[in-house]
C-alpha cells in the first residue's frame, strides 16, 4: 500500500483525489499528510480522511516526517515546478495536475530532477481516459482514415464556465499563464497523444474580447453584487464546497474565490487561435473562445482515406445525452459511432485515470498513463503560443522538446 501526501488544499484535489479515491483508501493507498499555509482549508481534507491525516504548515517538515511514497501536487500552476522537484529530491513519485508547469525553464529543472532522482512524474490528463477519446484513438490507431494530414479542433466555453475562470487566480497571467496553458494542455495533450507524434512549431493569436471590461464589471464579486440577474457570468457560491474551502477560509491568506469576471485587471486571453505544425505533417487549427452562448467541440481529422468528425454540444436537459463519433470514407461510405456516456466527472475520464494510477497494475494498452515528456510537451505548446501571440513570430518547438528529452 503507497502512502500519499497532498500539497495544495484544492477544490479539485478533494473532489478528484480525496473523494474520488475513497474506495481505494485501506486498500492499494492512504493519505496520510497534507500541506498548505490555509490551515481552514486542510481541516476540511482531514474531516474527510480522518484524523490520520496530519496536518502541516511546513512542506519540508512534512517530507522529512512523514517520508510518504507518493505526493499529490495540486497547487496553483506557478508553484507546480518547485513543489514537482523538491518531491523528487526527497525521493517520491509525483502525480501532478495540469498543466505540468508553464515556463520553459521549469520544464527543464523537472526533467533533470526527474532523471537525478530516479523517480517518476505523472500527469493527470485526463482526457485520455475518456471512453469519447478512447475510441477515437482505436478509430486513428487502426489507420481507417490512413496518415492524418489535417486537424481542426474548435473548443467553446459558455459565459457562466468560461467566465468562472476570470473570478479566481486564473484570471492572472503571472499566476496561470492563461488558458493555452491551464486549460488548453488537456486538448494539446489529446492531440499529441491521438497523432503519437511530437509538434514542430507553434504560430498563435489572441485577444481579451468579453471579460475585463470594466464596462461590464457589475461589482466586487459576486457574493456581494446586487446586479446578479443582469450577469451571464453570475455563479451562485452557496456550495457548500466552495464555502467550506474558500468562503470559510479568507481570512487566513485573503484568496477571494469569487471576484467579478470583468475586473479591468486581469490580463489572460479569452479568445484564441492557434497553429501547431507535427513531426509528420500534420497541421493543427484550435481555437478556444471563453464566452459563447452555449458551450462544446467540434473537432474534424482529416486523413488521406477518409475523415473523422467528433461533434458535442450539450443539449438543454439532456447532460446524458449520448456521444456520437462520425466515420467518412473515401467511397463515400458513413458510419456513425453511437455510444452512452460514461458515468463521473469529465466523460468518466477522472474514474478510469484513478483507475489505472492508483489501482491495482493493470495493462495500458492506449498509453493512456501520462509522463513527465507528455506533460513538457503539451505545455510548450501553451508556452510557445503565447510567446507567439506576444512577438507575433513562429515559435520553434522542436528545438524546446530536444533539450528536454
Amino acid at each position: 500500500m503507497k502512502r500519499f501526501a497532498i500539497v495544495g488544499a484544492s477544490h479539485r484535489c478533494l473532489s478528484m483525489f480525496v473523494r474520488g479515491l475513497e474506495g481505494m483508501r485501506g486498500k492499494t493507498l492512504e493519505f496520510i499528510a497534507i500541506y498548505d499555509p490555509n490551515r481552514t482549508r486542510c481541516e476540511v481534507f482531514r474531516k474527510e480522511v480522518g484524523d490520520g491525516l496530519t496536518i502541516y504548515s511546513d512542506y519540508d517538515q512534512m517530507m522529512q516526517t512523514e517520508k510518504p511514497d507518493g505526493v499529490i501536487v495540486a497547487t496553483t500552476d506557478n508553484t507546480h515546478a518547485d513543489y514537482v522537484i523538491r518531491t523528487l529530491r526527497y525521493g517520491c513519485d509525483v502525480y501532478c495536475e495540469k498543466p505540468l508547469t508553464n515556463t520553459y525553464e521549469n520544464c527543464l529543472a523537472i526533467r533533470k530532477a526527474e532523471k537525478e532522482s530516479g523517480k517518476k512524474v505523472y500527469v493527470t490528463f485526463n482526457c485520455r481516459f475518456m471512453p469519447y477519446f478512447a475510441k477515437l484513438k482505436e478509430l486513428v490507431r487502426s489507420g481507417v482514415i490512413g496518415k492524418i494530414h489535417s486537424i481542426n479542433y474548435e473548443y467553446i466555453l459558455n459565459r457562466w464556465h468560461g467566465g468562472d475562470y476570470f473570478k479566481r487566480w486564473h484570471g492572472m497571467m503571472e499566476v496561470s499563464q492563461g488558458m493555452l496553458l491551464h486549460k488548453s494542455t488537456h486538448h494539446f495533450d489529446v492531440i499529441n497523444w491521438l497523432l503519437e507524434d511530437e509538434p514542430v512549431s507553434v504560430s498563435a493569436m489572441g485577444l481579451k474580447s468579453f471579460y475585463g471590461n470594466p464596462e461590464r464589471c457589475l461589482g466586487f464579486r459576486c457574493s456581494q453584487c446586487d446586479k446578479t440577474a443582469e450577469c451571464e457570468s453570475y455563479k451562485s457560491q452557496s456550495a457548500p464546497m466552495d464555502k467550506a474551502l474558500y468562503f470559510d477560509a479568507e481570512h487566513e491568506d485573503g484568496y477571494i474565490r469569487d471576484r467579478c469576471a470583468h475586473r479591468p485587471e486581469t490580463d489572460i486571453y479569452d479568445n484564441m487561435s492557434v497553429s501547431v505544425l507535427y513531426k509528420k505533417g500534420t497541421l493543427l487549427t484550435y481555437t478556444l473562445t471563453l464566452f459563447a452562448m452555449k458551450e462544446g467541440y467540434n473537432m474534424t481529422l482529416i486523413g488521406e482515406k477518409g475523415m473523422i468528425i467528433c461533434h458535442h454540444f450539450g443539449k438543454d436537459g439532456e447532460e446524458k445525452q449520448d456521444y456520437e463519433i462520425e466515420l467518412l470514407l473515401r467511397e463515400n461510405e458513413v458510419e456513425k459511432i453511437t455510444f452512452p456516456r460514461a458515468e463521473g466527472a469529465h466523460g468518466g475520464g477522472d474514474v478510469k485515470l484513478r483507475e489505472m494510477m492508483f489501482g491495482d497494475p493493470q495493462p495500458d494498452p492506449l498509453g493512456q498513463a501520462a509522463d513527465s515528456f507528455a506533460g513538457v510537451a503539451s505545455a510548450m505548446i501553451g508556452i510557445g503560443a503565447n510567446e507567439s501571440i506576444k512577438t507575433g513570430r513562429v515559435y520553434d518547438i522542436a528545438s524546446a522538446l530536444d533539450t528536454l528529452r
